[in-house]
């Protein structure tokens, strides 16, 4: 099929008031827990965006979550977060209009009523929680919303799903012509930081539009919003996470599934943005946040936000403190970034673009070998009767690149020995701005030649 028969994936977007499910559902379609699910409502705020292929029902598309219509909490977001549904909507071509089957029509059902009756989409009315007959006994008060038939559905034991695929095959395109979602493709790039450092401004700057909430209120952001993007033609996936504060401090299980949220987003990145309030000092809770992203093995660019409110802070200032605060980092890019004047945006996106890239470099193995071999020549290990030998090493994989190595005793390699060997290939291997992982193993040998 030539690229002028290629259609862009449709976007089917999950609608309805607070606390009917949408999340449940949205979860439930792509086969994991992707959106936080709590039982207190408000906790979906921004869109969350994940490709769905199903090729067992032909269909290929994009499935929004969206943010509860008609949520008043205390931080006073609700016309934050129903701009989040509107502007969502503008993308869509079919519409799952959720409601509770358990507590039947409500005033705010009949408001998310007149707003899709407002638009060009195609509504499909789904009742959920319909676990019991009582629930389902109140499907036919929903006709009076102005949709079809409200079709039973749960989300939680997955009863009527395969009618909800049924019905998005008669309103969707066939995914023939449609291209699949290419999880390997996109750079996928985690802002992690701090509460208030910037993170959902970054987002909102670089898309150029208010894709995230963005609220003086610290912990706005609570899940980790995947955005696709494209930048200089190349795709990229930014995931938002929520700011991270001490675990003394978390008060709620929305709070722990955040940063459980941002632990997984990082987890499954190519390149993290640590974020780093050029108005606050180094914390220490910013220090623990570095180590572990270096744990997890992620190339790390050091932002510094808030560059407009801090004018006499130079470059090498913000390096000298980083190296100084966070020396595990030592050899990550460092920027100064303002989201007002967007100085320093592109260069961000070009050092993790840049890091990617020296992530995935494959080594040959005679290379891997002599350094390795060149590393333990310059090695002192001290007061040791037996030192420290490898004996071969091999590549394993690259994201972070991983090596083998074959030596005698695993034992005589303590956390000190690992750091310097590791330090010195990349060094050599022109590794020095992402980290890398050994793997040690101890050879074994035949009877024959132990004998």
């Amino acid at each position: 099929m030539s690229d002028s028969e290629i259609r862009p994936r449709p976007q089917v977007a999950i609608v309805g008031r607070p606390n009917v499910g949408k999340s449940s559902l949205f979860n439930r379609i792509l086969g994991e827990r992707r959106a936080i699910v709590e039982a207190t409502a408000g906790v979906t705020r921004d869109r969350l965006i994940m490709p769905v292929d199903l090729p067992e029902n032909d269909l290929r598309f994009d499935l929004m979550d969206t943010g509860g219509i008609g949520i008043v909490d205390n931080h006073d977001l609700e016309e934050s977060v129903e701009y989040q549904v509107k502007a969502g909507l503008v993308g869509a071509e079919v519409v799952l209009f959720l409601v509770d089957a358990r507590e039947g029509v409500t005033l705010l059902d009949e408001h998310v009523a007149r707003l899709l009756r407002h638009g060009n989409h195609k509504v499909i009315l789904f009742a959920n929680k319909c676990e019991t007959r009582e629930a389902e006994a109140n499907l036919t008060e929903f006709s009076s919303l102005g949709f079809d038939f409200a079709q039973p559905l749960s989300a939680q034991e997955g009863r009527g799903m395969d009618d909800l695929f049924h019905a998005l095959e008669g309103v969707l395109p066939s995914a023939d012509g449609i291209p699949p979602a290419n999880e390997d493709g996109p750079m996928h790039l985690a802002i992690v930081g701090r509460r208030n450092a910037g993170k959902s401004s970054f987002v909102n700057a670089l898309t150029g539009e208010e894709r995230v909430i963005v609220s003086e209120i610290a912990g706005t952001t609570r899940d980790a919003v995947d955005v696709r993007f494209e930048w200089e033609d190349r795709p990229l996936i930014l995931v938002d996470t929520a700011g991270v504060h001490r675990r003394a401090k978390v008060q709620s299980a929305i709070e722990y599934f955040s940063l459980t949220r941002s632990d997984q987003a990082t987890r499954r990145s190519d390149v993290v943005l640590l974020f780093l309030d050029l108005t606050q000092t180094i914390s220490r809770l910013d220090q623990e946040l570095a180590r572990t992203v270096q744990d997890r093995y992620k190339p790390v660019v050091v932002v510094g936000t808030k560059a407009d409110l801090v004018p006499d802070m130079e470059l090498q200032d913000f390096k000298d403190l980083v190296g100084h605060k966070l020396p595990h980092l030592r050899g990550s890019p460092v920027v100064m970034l303002s989201n007002v004047t967007k100085k320093g945006m592109d260069l961000v996106l070009r050092h993790a673009f840049s890091l990617r890239e020296e992530s995935e470099v494959m080594v040959g193995t005679g290379e891997l070998n002599r350094s390795v071999k060149s590393a333990f020549q310059r090695l002192r290990f001290r007061g040791r009767s037996e030192k420290p030998k490898v004996f071969y090493a091999t590549q394993l994989g690259v994201a972070p690149p991983s090596f083998l190595c074959f030596v005698n005793r695993k034992g005589l390699f303590d956390k000190e020995a690992v750091r310097t060997l590791s330090r010195d290939l990349r060094r050599t291997l022109k590794f020095e701005h992402v980290p890398i992982r050994l793997v040690l193993r101890e050879r074994t040998r035949s009877p024959s030649k132990r004998d």
